[in-house]
């Protein structure tokens, strides 16, 4: 059989695998795009209770028409405060991550294009910082500094940074000793241009695909803090608290905590979903370079 009739044999059974991952793909983008719609206009929600109100239902009501998510044990409404609580989630997850990616990005391009003792010393703060346990290194800063909004966001983006550098490091260091590269080095182009015109901008599909893999991580990191009352304090709600509340209530009323889980975890498979794809697909499209 030759290379073109096995080629065409094949065929057939890729394609429903293809089929499958883009309908995957598809709908994890529609997910997070319904999440974050919610989220975002969730003030302009006229149907949503307010999330503090006690008594907008019997105390942990289980779902219905009225309240679809059901109610906690002050009988607040669950679907409201798991919107409320995914916009503060949300929003500690992305600027963490933006400046995680800005932050780390440049160390690690710096550090994978010029070597030498900049990579050194780059790789030894960013290994010193890796080696450290994370969630015990969250937990120190947010004690030191405080239960807030943005003391929790800076600990969860000090963990970003390390990561991002590393993965970073590594793209620069494999545009860095392409072609094109060597080439523009040997036309006499300057160490700006080398590095912000032929090798950052390579760089950065990556990165771009790693922040949905980095969302996931922040989010699972700030429940972590909540679930060891180290998060942001109350009245604030973040999916990590409400999921700390009803941990408690599992077995009287499991929904408190399975709704809300629920979104939680679709909204973590689908960002890890979609960054994985974007990682494949990207890394067929350097192949074929």
């Amino acid at each position: 059989m030759t290379a073109t009739a096995a080629v065409a044999a094949a065929e057939p059974e890729v394609r429903p695998r293809r089929q499958g991952r883009n309908l995957a793909l598809w709908l994890s983008v529609g997910w997070l795009a319904l999440v974050i719609a919610a989220v975002v206009a969730a003030p302009w929600l006229g149907f949503l209770d307010d999330p503090h109100r006690p008594l907008a239902g019997q105390p942990e009501e289980g779902p219905s028409w009225s309240h679809w998510f059901g109610t906690d044990q002050l009988g607040r409404d669950m679907f409201a405060r798991s919107v409320w609580g995914g916009r503060l989630s949300l929003s500690i997850a992305g600027p963490a991550v933006g400046i995680g990616i800005v932050a780390g990005g440049l160390l690690g391009v710096v550090a994978g294009y010029f070597g030498t003792w900049v990579d050194g010393a780059v790789s030894s703060i960013v290994n010193v910082a890796l080696a450290l346990p994370a969630l015990v290194f969250a937990l120190f800063i947010v004690t030191m500094l405080g239960q807030s909004y943005a003391n929790v966001t800076i600990a969860v983006t000090i963990l970003t940074i390390p990561a991002i550098a590393r993965i970073a490091r590594a793209q620069a260091l494999r545009f860095a000793a392409r072609e094109f590269v060597t080439v523009a080095d040997m036309m006499g182009a300057r160490w700006p241009r080398l590095l912000f015109r032929e090798v950052l901008p390579n760089v950065v599909p990556a990165l771009a695909s790693i922040a949905f893999l980095a969302m996931g991580i922040v989010i699972i990191a700030e429940g972590s803090l909540s679930f060891i009352g180290a998060s942001v304090g109350s009245p604030s709600i973040t999916w990590g608290n409400i999921l700390a509340a009803g941990r408690g209530r599992l077995e009287e009323s499991p929904h408190i905590a399975l709704t809300t889980g629920g979104v939680m975890f679709a909204t973590l498979l689908a960002l890890n979903f979609v960054g994985d794809e974007l990682l494949r697909r990207l890394d067929v499209r350097e192949a074929r370079i």
